[in-house]
């Protein structure tokens, strides 16, 4: 099975974005960190893998409300599932 691919925008509060960015660089499931500009402080590329029990749209959910919502500096997210993607 393929794992679920999904890109979680974050705003930290000011002058945070580094130590949120290398707690979440920590977890297993997230893949890619980037500190950016613009409204969003951190763009983190996530995946989690499909299970039995659950769908991988509520893993990413569970993912992003139980180990990355409640990071310490974390002030809004906001996760986007693609429902098509292309590879090179």
């Amino acid at each position: 099975m393929r794992p679920q691919k999904a890109f979680v925008l974050i705003k930290t509060d000011p002058g945070r974005e580094r130590d949120v960015a290398d707690r979440l660089n920590k977890l297993t499931e997230v893949r890619e960190v980037h500190i950016i500009t613009g409204e969003w402080d951190i763009l983190a590329v996530v995946e989690t893998e499909r299970e039995l029990v659950l769908p991988t749209d509520e893993k990413v959910l569970e993912l992003v409300m139980d180990k990355i919502t409640t990071l310490a500096h974390i002030q809004d997210t906001n996760t986007m599932i693609p429902s098509f993607s292309k590879y090179k």
